[in-house]
């Protein structure tokens, strides 16, 4: 329950930021729609990703976040045990930390 709150916390750190670069409430929503749509939907969230077109199924894979977090959180559910998806989603966690929690701070400090 832990991982799965941190991971989200780090990803409201990217979305408090989109919001703070909007002009407006419905354009900072539909931004992070814009953000979440493919971190969602191109994931293993759904479907398997050896069914996926072979440029999707990399980033799925190797980049998208998202699918770090869902087969670590299928792990430990599943099987009881932490493997390589968790330490690799715990990571992009802390890169996403690191990236946007100043960049939001700074954007707060510009607009207040």
């Amino acid at each position: 329950m832990g991982f799965v709150m941190f991971v989200g916390w780090c990803l409201s750190w990217l979305f408090a930021f989109v919001a703070m670069r909007a002009k407006s409430v419905s354009s900072a929503s539909m931004s992070a729609m814009l953000i979440m749509f493919p971190l969602t939907f191109l994931s293993n969230a759904f479907v398997p990703t050896e069914t996926m077109p072979t440029a999707i199924r990399f980033f799925a894979d190797n980049i998208n976040p998202v699918s770090k977090a869902i087969a670590a959180v299928r792990e430990i559910l599943g099987n009881g045990t932490i493997g390589a998806d968790f330490w690799l989603a715990l990571a992009g966690s802390f890169v996403i930390l690191a990236v946007f929690v100043p960049l939001t701070l700074l954007t707060y400090k510009r607009n207040a």
